[in-house]
């Protein structure tokens, strides 16, 4: 097979024995890494470290991946009928690479098989068959190891490896003397002590070999050497070890002249505790069979296999993790793959019960004790009498012991074998305090992996014909492997059903866990097995901190929907990590899985009155909407104003910190804000939607740095709520939110549809309250104003744009705030600069965007001076000062980033790259309209992809990469499209242009006015 020679100069031999310098020293030091933990994950990092001693290159990485690229092409090269191509041969995994050979084929990992299966032999009497495989684990080295490789890493990897070597000569030397060799070892000593001169355990042998020969005055002799050398080169003295023997060979003892039997001569004989006249019965071979279906999961395996057969004593290696994982699949793959290890047999018990109670392990030991041969008339009574015997029996074995299912690190303990060859291999859903070799925490497949155990059980034919329904379906499963398999046996049974079929009554959450079946065995019988083990007041904060759906949450927030302290709240969550019933990426945040979190709230709908659901979704709601102010009041310049008449909250939220770490807040907690006010629109509760509301008004304050499209569907469930559970002022709230929620779609229907509920806001507070009626409906309308003023910029509407802007700048002046005024001013100035009629010039609109300029840098508004900014670079671009444009576009682009505005930046690149392709810098205006479309993909608005796209393909057609630039126009066109067709009811059309009209540009381009 395939081999990697590591024990001399780096060599790749192919399947057809060629040997091979793998390239420069570069690629060999990458690949011995991989070599050396084949099987196992090598991260990128780790490679770098191997690679460079302290301070890596910037270009370290990209220098890892080449080295790789170089490998596989080598072997490729080489290996033409090994049937181990690169791509499968080299790995790639998420951080890094993993080498696909098992430890054979690499002989620094024989080497260190050979040399473990020499201590077993050794243990079990055998010295010579020890010595056999040491001579041949010796024979497998070329010269020094890694010979010729440089770097820190393969320096300590060289000395690990000669230690062992020299470790591995000392035993067989020792050996051979046990065997009774003793004249004939001497010249092979001290060639050796040559090699490694400060060696006791050498300096030893040679004394022994030549007392044993009848040379006691030279062994005598051979002391007083090792002594000087110690003390001249190394400045110590002998050890004692050495000194004992020197000692014994002075007293002329007798006993050194016999050979020491390998054998413990204390060790009890199995066959004194078998009854008398019985044979030894066969080695028990009580593994399950494998499951045929079984997918993915290498680096688990890979982990196990090397933990379970590395030569180590003791081995235990732990699988953990929820329900319906695939632990017990994972077990039984590893067990089996290394039964081969265990000659003396594998032994397997199920922890549970058919009902799911624990197993009393006196009754598991039966069962054991009568696989090794004992009659029942043996057993002892006592559960420690059973344990000391079956200790006993396995004492010179090497036995794997498979528990599956385990429930306490008590009940495992008396299972556990205490003979150093044999190894147990335990599943459970958490044993924390269990000690082990390896603990691996098992979590869903990934994506492929679970597409594909689909395919396996209800036929591969499947992924074929609906490729994106099953994969949907493998994510509506969670990725979970009992529910993949479930998904996939209702299919097989079902082969007139399609996958999208399947898929729609999965995506009901009220039938999901129902249709999750396979036999008598159900998705939800195994959480239920879980949450029967729960106290009263974990399983209460398990249903209830289902009901609001949150995305994640912290200990703060589960103990305001709790009303919970929070040390209790801890304790709370944390048992429930350990049920398996919550899951933790990071300290202090907690999730569901999503079947999990599925099951919870069905138990939730059952077991919890509409009361108590409703008072969870309103304290959560409450602890959001504080979270929100706080987070408002950290960054935004008129926070005060925005959140003086907020609903009146409980909670005191969470601690957002400064304005940088309100924004980092903002972004993680968006999913769960959707849930919350998703969920507070559908309760009914009036306080809830009243909070929902409130969060849904402040979060658009956020707009460049998160899309608020994710929130769409919540902010317009929230009108019809508003509508009937509150009053006027909170509803017209609720349409003002909808309207600006919706515009950042971009998509026709959600503009006309927020245009309507912006003309409901003017309907609700009318058009020009005085800021003394209330501070919250006057800046309502006045945000209403300057919102339509912009969308109908994007209608096309330029007129009606200017006029909303207009009213919209009076507003501002009667409260006398120079800054409100200033930025719809920016809005204003804005539209004149887009409008190709406007009333305006030029350069007055840029010498008026400088003294906004000033007023906003003296009240350190970093949002709206990103915008007059932009707003000025656009008449110097549609000026015609196009590098002066390009100059001012870069430090808006500075400052974009600096502020993490995602979206400024990307509508800023987009404009660079016109700036840029305008004064012939073609490259620069490449780069820009790349990183612009990059940057408008996760926003989802169709506006900004669109606007990206073309950038692109007017930059690309520039540089004459035509086929490139007609793909970009062409998805610009069709995004373009897209943003013309009308709505789709005809209660919303407005009159005039459709939004995104198009007109031509000199050249023969379309871009959007």
């Amino acid at each position: 097979m395939t081999r990697i020679r590591l024990l001399g100069p780096v060599q790749f031999v192919s399947a057809q024995g060629t040997a091979s310098r793998p390239g420069a020293p570069g690629p060999q030091t990458v690949l011995a890494a991989l070599a050396l933990r084949a099987g196992s994950l090598v991260t990128v990092d780790e490679l770098i470290d191997r690679l460079y001693h302290d301070d890596p290159p910037s270009s370290a990485r990209r220098v890892v991946v080449n080295y790789v690229h170089r490998l596989r092409t080598h072997i490729d090269r080489v290996d033409t009928d090994g049937g181990a191509r690169p791509s499968s041969l080299i790995g790639t995994t998420a951080d890094g690479y993993v080498l696909r050979l098992p430890e054979e084929g690499v002989d620094a990992l024989r080497f260190g098989l050979l040399t473990a299966r020499a201590r077993h032999r050794a243990r079990d009497g055998d010295p010579s068959a020890a010595v056999a495989c040491l001579e041949e684990a010796l024979g497998m080295w070329r010269g020094p190891a890694l010979a010729g490789l440089p770097g820190p890493g393969a320096e300590d990897q060289r000395r690990a490896l000669t230690e062992q070597r020299a470790s591995a000569m000392e035993h067989r030397l020792e050996l051979l003397l046990e065997c009774g060799h003793s004249a004939e070892l001497v010249p092979d000593i001290l060639r050796a002590l040559e090699t490694y001169p400060y060696r006791e355990r050498l300096h030893g042998a040679l004394m022994l070999a030549l007392y044993r020969s009848g040379r006691g005055a030279e062994a005598l002799l051979a002391f007083d050497h090792a002594r000087r050398v110690l003390a001249d080169e190394l400045g110590i003295d002998a050890g004692p070890a050495l000194r004992a023997l020197h000692a014994a060979i002075l007293a002329e003892d007798r006993a050194l002249l016999a050979a020491p039997s390998a054998v413990d001569e204390e060790a009890p004989a199995r066959a004194d505790l078998v009854r008398a006249g019985d044979q030894d019965p066969p080695p028990p071979a009580q593994l399950p069979p494998m499951p045929c279906d079984f997918t993915g999961r290498h680096d688990q395996i890979a982990a196990l296999v090397s933990a379970l057969t590395g030569g180590g004593e003791h081995a235990a290696a732990v699988i953990t993790g929820m329900g319906g994982v695939g632990k017990t699949a994972l077990a039984l793959r590893t067990a089996h793959a290394v039964a081969g290890s265990y000659p003396d047999g594998q032994l397997y018990a199920n922890l549970r019960g058919p009902d799911g109670t624990p197993c009393d392990p006196a009754g598991i030991l039966t069962s054991f004790l009568t696989a090794l041969g004992i009659g029942h008339e043996r057993f002892p009574a006592s559960l420690v009498d059973r344990t000391a015997l079956f200790r006993t029996l396995l004492s010179q074995r090497a036995v794997l012991v498979v528990l599956d299912n385990a429930t306490s690190v008590a009940q495992v303990e008396p299972l556990l074998p205490g003979a150093a060859r044999c190894a147990v291999l335990i599943t459970a859903r958490s044993l924390a305090a269990m000690p082990a070799t390896l603990t691996v925490p098992l979590v869903g497949l990934g994506p492929d992996d679970a597409v594909e155990l689909i395919g396996k059980v209800a036929g591969m034919r499947r992924l074929a014909e609906e490729p994106d329904a099953v994969a949907a379906l493998a994510a509506a499963c969670g990725h979970l492997p009992l529910a993949l398999r479930a998904a996939g046996a209702r299919l097989a049974t079902r082969p007139a059903w399609t996958v999208a079929a399947l898929l729609a009554r999965v995506s009901d959450q009220a039938r999901l866990l129902g249709e999750l079946r396979v036999g008598e065995l159900t998705v939800e019988a195994v959480f239920e097995l879980s949450a029967s083990q729960l106290a009263p007041r974990q399983a209460r904060a398990f249903t209830a901190l289902s009901v609001p759906h949150c995305a994640e949450f912290d200990v703060r927030g589960a103990a305001a929907v709790l009303d919970l302290p929070e040390r209790e709240t801890e304790a709370v969550l944390e048992a429930l990590v350990d049920a398996v019933l919550l899951e933790t990426h990071a300290p202090g945040l907690y999730h569901f899985h999503d079947l999990v979190g599925a099951y919870a709230r069905a138990k939730a709908q059952a077991e919890l009155t509409e009361g108590e659901r409703r008072e969870v979704v309103r304290r959560a709601a409450d602890y959001l909407c504080a979270g929100v102010v706080a987070a408002v009041r950290a960054s935004q310049p008129l926070a005060g104003p925005l959140t003086a008449e907020i609903h009146p909250r409980r909670s005191a939220g969470p601690e957002v910190g400064d304005a940088h770490e309100a924004m980092v807040w903002i972004r993680r907690v968006m999913p769960t804000v959707a849930a919350v006010v998703e969920q507070a629109a559908a309760c009914g509760d009036p306080d809830a939607v009243a909070l929902a509301v409130d969060i849904v008004t402040l979060v658009p304050c956020f707009e460049e740095i998160v899309p608020l499209g994710q929130l769409a569907q919540a902010a317009t469930a929230l009108v019809p709520a508003a509508l009937a559970h509150c009053g006027g002022d909170i509803a017209g709230t609720a349409h003002y939110a909808a309207g600006v929620i919706l515009k950042t779609h971009s998509s026709p229907a959600s503009l006309h549809r927020s245009r309507a509920h912006l003309l409901k806001v003017l309907e609700t507070f009318e058009d020009a309250p005085a800021p003394g009626d209330g501070y919250r409906p006057f800046l309502l309308v006045l945000f209403t104003l300057a919102m339509l003023a912009e969308l109908e910029l994007q209608f096309g509407n330029f007129a009606a744009a200017r006029g909303f802007a207009e009213r919209s700048v009076a507003l501002a002046a009667v409260s006398g705030d120079r800054e409100l005024v200033a930025r719809r001013r920016t809005v204003l100035f804005r539209i004149e600069a887009e409008d190709p009629d406007r009333r305006m010039a030029l350069d007055l609109i840029g010498s008026r965007c400088r003294e906004l300029t000033g007023v906003f840098t003296r009240s350190e508004d970093e949002k709206w001076l990103i915008r007059v900014l932009m707003t000025e670079a656009d008449s110097l671009l549609r000026g015609g000062s196009h590098a002066a444009a390009a100059r001012l576009y870069r430090r808006v682009l500075e400052r974009a980033r600096d502020s993490g505005h995602a979206r400024n930046e990307a509508e800023c690149l987009f404009r660079l790259s016109e700036a840029l392709l305008a004064t012939g810098d073609t490259g620069g205006a490449v780069g820009a309209a790349r990183d612009a479309l990059a940057g408008a993909r996760p926003t989802g608005e169709p506006l900004l992809m669109a606007r990206g796209h073309e950038a692109l393909g007017r930059a690309l057609r520039a540089v004459r990469e035509e086929s490139a630039a007609d793909d970009h126009l062409a998805q610009a066109e069709e995004l373009y499209r897209g943003l013309r067709r009308p709505a789709e009811t005809g209660a919303d059309a407005l009159a005039g242009p459709r939004p995104g009209v198009v007109r031509p540009h000199p050249d023969g381009t379309r871009s959007p006015r």
